[in-house]
């Protein structure tokens, strides 16, 4: 018994030192073979002729970068000989079957064993495309600018033995073959995601269509997207042309105030730190359209559209030349409120014989050629140092009229005084 117990140490020990020494041999070994087959999936399906594999290997540490090419044989097999080892590696195999790129990829630790490519036939019939839930995501409401940011999450399967071809050429009533999703009105800025290789992304009506095959299996879709609206309600018609098998409308709780109309309520979700109150449907065929109504809706207030309007550049476009026309109505307001008040003294001085003092009607001139030089300063009509130059010279004109208005005004209240003494006298 002692014996037992002392040789199952030793044992473990060893064990583990011809793993480590494996492991090590492995990694040390530079050159092996891959070896793999191409199966096609269809029933009654089959390669039929050589194919062109490819083998494509990335090294995460040097960034090195390999392609190999080989052919199948007459029953699919493929092998790739002397193949670099990379312990921090990508390896991957794709071929080309009816048009269609498919790959698979391996794990750097199951290099050695046979790597399986399936393949399939192909069909445009996207009728077996089977959504099994749509869900919609309210992000963001911004009352001040009557904007929203929302996101769909799509999951769909294609439960056939055939890949869906998208046919770009073919686009009739009932004829198309590719998936179509549907946005709110208003709709701007979409960024779409999918691990459907191939996508492409094309606007069709009040959405958008996206082109790419379908293999057989899930497949997962999402797209974000922002739209404006007026009032407090939105309806449109969400169109489902795939169907659904679930479809949902999930607010936050924080915008708890906004409803959903048409739709039966679920019990709040709690979904990344957040909880969200749902509205849904469940078992909507191909074709059939949900209506949506978001109602409650934040409205701006006062402050809002103030703070709105100040960051369009069309208000103060606007604005700017509404300004200065103000300022020049005041100025020459002030000026003929002057002249009015004023027009007896300097009418008595001037009938004295005295030189003449500068008339406000040239201070309005000055004014209205200061009025002329910002407008065509700011219409970039005039340089910046000749702008200054000129305005600086005839802002020192109208100081200069002012202050010799002045003195004209102080010495007629002189002598004004004067009168009135003597003839109190």
């Amino acid at each position: 018994m002692k014996i037992i117990y002392t040789l199952i140490p030793v044992l473990c020990m060893a064990s583990c030192l011809l793993f480590v020494i494996g492991a090590s041999t492995l990694d040390a070994q530079e050159n092996f073979a891959v070896t793999g087959q191409v199966v096609n999936e269809t029933q009654g399906g089959s390669i039929g002729s050589e194919l062109e594999i490819l083998l494509h290997m990335l090294d995460q540490e040097s960034g090195q970068f390999v392609t190999l090419e080989t052919m199948t044989d007459e029953r699919g097999e493929f092998q790739f000989e002397n193949i670099l080892f990379f312990k921090n590696g990508t390896y991957f195999v794709t071929a080309d079957y009816h048009g269609i790129r498919y790959n698979t990829t391996i794990d750097p630790s199951s290099l050695r064993n046979k790597v399986r490519l399936s393949v399939y036939e192909t069909t445009r019939d996207i009728s077996t495309v089977r959504v099994e839930h749509h869900s919609l995501v309210l992000i963001n409401v911004d009352q001040r600018t009557q904007s929203a940011t929302a996101a769909s999450f799509v999951r769909l399967t294609n439960d056939t033995d055939l890949t869906i071809v998208p046919d770009l050429e073919n686009v009739g009533p009932g004829k198309f073959s590719f998936l179509r999703f549907s946005l709110p009105p208003k709709a701007d800025n979409l960024d779409v995601q999918s691990s459907l290789t191939g996508s492409q992304i094309i606007p069709m009506g009040s959405g958008f269509a996206l082109a790419a095959p379908i293999l057989p299996g899930s497949h997962d879709i999402s797209f974000s997207y922002e739209f404006t609206y007026d009032g407090t309600d939105l309806a449109y018609k969400h169109g489902l042309l795939q169907g659904a098998g679930l479809f949902q409308i999930l607010i936050p709780q924080s915008l708890s105030d906004i409803q959903v109309g048409l739709l039966d309520t679920d019990t709040p979700q709690s979904i990344s730190n957040e909880s969200y109150l749902i509205w849904e449907i469940a078992n909507l065929n191909p074709g059939q359209n949900q209506t949506v109504i978001l109602s409650n809706l934040p409205k701006p207030n006062l402050i809002d559209r103030v703070i709105a309007a100040s960051a369009n550049p069309d208000t103060w476009l606007l604005a700017i030349p509404i300004g200065m026309g103000s300022i020049l109505i005041l100025l020459l307001i002030w000026s003929t409120t002057l002249r009015l008040r004023y027009r007896g003294p300097l009418l008595a001085t001037q009938s004295k014989g005295e030189s003449p003092v500068p008339s406000l009607t040239d201070r309005d001139q000055l004014i209205l050629e200061i009025a002329s030089l910002d407008d065509r300063h700011a219409n970039e009509s005039l340089g910046e140092t000749t702008y200054l130059e000129t305005r600086s010279i005839l802002i020192e004109r109208v100081l200069a009229i002012d202050e010799q208005i002045n003195i004209s005004l102080n010495s007629g209240d002189e002598d004004s005084n004067k009168t009135q003494g003597e003839q109190r006298t």
